[in-house]
C-alpha cells in the first residue's frame, strides 16, 4: 500500500482539484435557475456523463464485489445488481417528461406532489427527500473513510479526509449550487472511464486464476437468491433513486424530452459495464486464492482491495484518486440536491437561502461524526429502499388522469398502508407480531435463506397501492354520511365528481389552504410563490427577473426570499 506522504498528497490534491472545479462552475452561475435546478439547459453529452457519474460513489468499490461472492447470488446476482443500477435511469426517462408536462417549471418530485395533492403532502415529501439523501450522504463518507484507511494502510486519518470532503463540497455547492454539481460530475465521469480501463488491464495482466477454485466456489451456478434479486433489486433501486433529488434535477435539466432519452440510452451500456467490471473483482479475488469465501468476519466487501494490494503501488494511487473523485462528485450531488429541496420544498421558497445553507451545514455534522462507524452499506440502502417502496407507489397514482379523484389524504393512507402491509406480512410469515414489525427494517439483511425479504418487497408497493384506494373509500363513505346527517349537497361534495383544472397549476381550488388571518399570504396557493414563474425569464428573453440569492448576487440584492411582494413587483414590471 501507499506510504503516508503519497497517500496524503493524492487525497488532498484530488479533493483540492475538485474544489477548484466546483468554484469555477459557481463563478459561471448567472441566475436562480442555474443555481437550484438548471431547468432545460443541458445537452446530450454532458447529461450522459452526469448520468454515469451520479450513479457512481465509493460504495461501488464495496457493494458490487460483496454481492458477487454470496454463494446463493453469485454472478447471476451481480448481473441483477448491475441491471438494477441502470433501470432507474429509464424510469426517469419515462416518467420525467410526463411530470414536466404537468409541472412545466418544476424540478423536484416533491414539487409535483405539492401541486397535485396540496402543500402539506408536498412538504412531507420534501422532508422525506431530505431524510433519504441524508442516508446516502452518511454511507458515502463512511465508505470513503474506509477506502482511504485501507489504501493508505491507516496512515491517513479517515475522519479528517471525510471532514475535508464535507467542507469543500459545502463551500462550492453553496457558491455554485446545481451547476457546480453538474461540472464535477462531468469531470468525475471522464476520470472513472479512464481509470477503470487502466485498472481492469492491470488486474487482467497480474492476477492468476486457479481454475479448480472457480467450480468449487459455485458462483457460476444459478441459485434461488440470484433469481429473486432480479425482482428485489430493481424495485429497491428504482424506489430509492426516485427519492434522490439529484436524479430529478438531471432529468429536468435536459433541454427537451429527446435529449433526456438519448442521454439515458448512451449512459446505460458504460454504466452497466463499469459496475460489472468492479463487481467481478469479488469472484476474481476468490478464484485467485486471496479470499476464502464469505464468513462472519469477512463478508467479501474488501475483495476489490485484496486484488489492489497485489498490484504495483501506482494502481493503488489511481484508485485513491478515483475514490476521491467518486466521493466528491456523489457528495456534492447530495449537497446541491439537499439545499434545493430544503429551499424549494420544505420551506416553499419563503426562507432566506442563507438559512437553508446553515441547515445543510447542520445536516453535515452527523454525517462526518458517523463516517468512521462500521456500517453495512447494503443494509442501509435496503432499509431506505423498502421505505421508498412503501411511500411512493400510492402517491404516483396521481399521475393517472383517470384517477383525478385521489387527493392528499389518499396518498397519505397509501404511504402508511405500505408499511402496515409489510408488518402484516411479517407477522403472518414469522407468526410473531414483533418479528413482523422488525421486518420493516430488514434486520437480517438481504442474504437469508427464507422468502421474507422477497415478500416484504412485494408487500410494500402492493400495500401502498391498495391502501390508497382504501383511503379514498373511507373518505367517500365519510363524505356520504356527512351529507346525509347534515344535509350537505351530495352532488357538490361527491369525491367522484369530475372537475377540470389546469395541469400547470394542478391543485384544485378546494385543496388550496386559505386563511383570512395574518398568515394568509404564507398559506395561500400551492405553497410556493415561485410555482409557475421559474421559466418566465426564458419567455421574456432576459435573466434579470430570475436573479439568484447566491453569495455574489445576494451581496448586491440582500433579498429575503420570504418576502412575497417580490413576485408582485416582477409581474408589475412585466
Amino acid at each position: 500500500m501507499l506510504d503516508k506522504s503519497q497517500s496524503n498528497a493524492l487525497v488532498y490534491s484530488a479533493l483540492s482539484a475538485f474544489f477548484l472545479v466546483g468554484m469555477f462552475a459557481g463563478w459561471r452561475v448567472r441566475n436562480k435557475n442555474d443555481f437550484l435546478s438548471g431547468i432545460r439547459t443541458q445537452s446530450v453529452f454532458p447529461l450522459t456523463l452526469n448520468w454515469i457519474a451520479s450513479n457512481m460513489s465509493s460504495s461501488l468499490l464495496f457493494g458490487y464485489p460483496q454481492l458477487a461472492v454470496i454463494p446463493e447470488a453469485g454472478i447471476l446476482g451481480l448481473a441483477s445488481y448491475c441491471f438494477a443500477t441502470v433501470v432507474p435511469l429509464w424510469f426517469f426517462a419515462w416518467v420525467g417528461p410526463y411530470i414536466r408536462r404537468l409541472c412545466p417549471d418544476g424540478f423536484t418530485l416533491a414539487e409535483y406532489f405539492r401541486r397535485r395533492y396540496g402543500w402539506p403532502i408536498g412538504v412531507l415529501m420534501g422532508l422525506t427527500f431530505v431524510g433519504f439523501m441524508f442516508c446516502f450522504m452518511l454511507v458515502e463518507l463512511n465508505t470513503y473513510g474506509s477506502v482511504v484507511s485501507i489504501l493508505s494502510g491507516g496512515t491517513v486519518n479517515p475522519t479528517i479526509a471525510a471532514l475535508i470532503v464535507a467542507i469543500t463540497t459545502t463551500i462550492y455547492t453553496a457558491y455554485g449550487g446545481f451547476k457546480a454539481s453538474l461540472w464535477t460530475d462531468n469531470v468525475n465521469a471522464i476520470i472513472i472511464l479512464i481509470e477503470i480501463i487502466i485498472a481492469a488491464i492491470a488486474i487482467g495482466v497480474n492476477i492468476d486464476i486457479n481454475h479448480d477454485t472457480i467450480e468449487a466456489s459455485g458462483l457460476l451456478r444459478p441459485q434461488r437468491l440470484g433469481g429473486e434479486l432480479w425482482y428485489i433489486l430493481p424495485v429497491a433501486l428504482v424506489a430509492g433513486q426516485v427519492l434522490n433529488q439529484g436524479f430529478w434535477q438531471r432529468a429536468f435539466a435536459s433541454k427537451n424530452d429527446k435529449t433526456l432519452y438519448w442521454s439515458v440510452g448512451l449512459a446505460t451500456v458504460p454504466l452497466f459495464a463499469i459496475c460489472f467490471l468492479v463487481g467481478m473483482t469479488g469472484p476474481l479475488a476468490w478464484w485467485a486464492g486471496l479470499f476464502n469465501g464469505p464468513t462472519s468476519e469477512d463478508d467479501g466487501s474488501s475483495n476489490f482491495f485484496y486484488i489492489i494490494a497485489t498490484l504495483p503501488n501506482w494502481v493503488a494511487g489511481f484508485v485513491l484518486v478515483l475514490a476521491s473523485a467518486l466521493t466528491s462528485s456523489a457528495y456534492d450531488t447530495f449537497q446541491s440536491a439537499q439545499i434545493s429541496t430544503i429551499y424549494n420544498d420544505v420551506f416553499l421558497g419563503r426562507l432566506n437561502i442563507w438559512i437553508c445553507r446553515g441547515i445543510l451545514i447542520a445536516i453535515n455534522v452527523p454525517s462526518v461524526v458517523l463516517a468512521v462507524k462500521n456500517i453495512d452499506i447494503l443494509e442501509v440502502f435496503l432499509i431506505a429502499d423498502i421505505a421508498a417502496a412503501a411511500i411512493l407507489p400510492g402517491a404516483l397514482l396521481g399521475l393517472i388522469k383517470e384517477l383525478y379523484f385521489l387527493n392528499g389524504w389518499d396518498a397519505f393512507c397509501g404511504a402508511f398502508g405500505g408499511f402496515f402491509t409489510v408488518f402484516v406480512f411479517g407477522a403472518i410469515f414469522y407468526r410473531d407480531a414483533y418479528e413482523g414489525l422488525r421486518l420493516i427494517i430488514l434486520p437480517n439483511g438481504l442474504y437469508i435463506d427464507d422468502y421474507s425479504v422477497l415478500g416484504a418487497f412485494f408487500a410494500a408497493p402492493l400495500g401502498s397501492l391498495g391502501w390508497t384506494f382504501v383511503g379514498f373509500g373511507l373518505r367517500y363513505v365519510a363524505t356520504w354520511i356527512y351529507c346525509r346527517l347534515f344535509g350537505g349537497d351530495w352532488e357538490f361534495h361527491n369525491p367522484m365528481r369530475y372537475r377540470e383544472f389546469d395541469t400547470s397549476q394542478f391543485v384544485l381550488d378546494e385543496d388550496r389552504p386559505m386563511s383570512s388571518s395574518k398568515f394568509a399570504n404564507f398559506f395561500k396557493g400551492s405553497g410556493n410563490p415561485e410555482d409557475g414563474h421559474r421559466l418566465d425569464h426564458t419567455k421574456s428573453g432576459s435573466d434579470s427577473d430570475n436573479a439568484i440569492e447566491s453569495p455574489k448576487f445576494e451581496s448586491q440584492q440582500q433579498q429575503d426570499t420570504g418576502e412575497l411582494g417580490r413576485d408582485d413587483r416582477r409581474r408589475r414590471r412585466r
